[in-house]
């Protein structure tokens, strides 16, 4: 059985994930993000496949959902681990003006939980 403090330490890294998403805080995202992590979904009907470079990007060229007051609003759907591996999911409402379901699996390299990947449908 997993310990309280791992499923804390996911909890803390998937609220980074809505702040940062929120704020378009790039810092805050790369620190969560494993630096060759993987992002794929689909927005709308269009199939994405890649890395996170398009989402940071996306988040850089417009204004963030905090500072053009949209009522962003995120939750943590569900978290699961086994050993140093995870899965957790967020739903997101109203990030730059759409909404998600998002998917991660995660790992804890060394002493420190990070997204691998990312899988995300837009709803």
């Amino acid at each position: 059985m997993p310990a309280p403090r791992e499923f804390a330490a996911i909890r803390k890294l998937l609220h980074n994930y809505m702040e940062g998403s929120y704020a378009a805080d790039l810092s805050l995202l790369r620190s969560i993000f494993y630096p060759e992590a993987s992002m794929s979904g689909f927005m709308g009907d269009q199939l994405e496949v890649g890395t996170t470079a398009p989402f940071y990007e996306e988040l850089q060229a417009n204004k963030s959902s905090k500072d053009s007051g949209e009522a962003y609003h995120a939750e943590i759907g569900y978290i699961h681990i086994t050993g140093k591996a995870a899965s957790a999911s967020v739903i997101e409402d109203n990030l730059l003006g759409h909404n998600y379901v998002n998917h991660f699996h995660l790992l804890k390299i060394e002493s420190d939980w990070k997204i691998i990947n990312k899988t995300y449908v837009e709803m």
